[in-house]
């Protein structure tokens, strides 16, 4: 079966609704700037957009880089579930991390102080070789 564009685009919907819940206190605690920074610079205006449209079960077009970038951080999400004690996930992203690709910085430390796809793609390797 081929997947229509609305149906990526429904995708994409459901992927910011999951983000913007990790942006809670209870799980990631981030800024409306910080997770426009992890997205790649998008503008807050353009963010909160993009949730209107979601949360009226609209599809969401998002360029590819987006795309990856919440693919990634999914990735790392299910890696720090699978890598720490049930119930301290939190604790895993906001701890520092002794290795070097951290240097000393914690999960959401270094991904918002260095956003770029390798270091996205670097933590979710990292985190996930020690879930295995």
């Amino acid at each position: 079966m081929r997947r229509t564009h609305n149906s990526v685009d429904h995708i994409n919907a459901v992927a910011l609704t999951w983000i913007e819940e990790k942006r809670d206190p209870k799980h990631w605690d981030l800024s409306l700037h910080q997770i426009s920074t992890l997205l790649g610079g998008v503008s807050p205006n353009t963010y909160k957009s993009w949730l209107k449209k979601a949360s009226e079960e609209r599809g969401v077009e998002l360029k590819v880089d987006i795309v990856d970038r919440l693919s990634l951080l999914l990735g790392i999400h299910k890696a720090i579930a699978l890598s720490s004690p049930k119930g301290h996930e939190h604790d895993f992203w906001n701890r520092p991390v002794n290795h070097p690709i951290f240097q000393g910085q914690s999960i959401k430390e270094k991904l918002i102080t260095s956003p770029s796809i390798l270091t996205f793609d670097s933590v979710r390797k990292y985190l996930e070789s020690r879930a295995i």
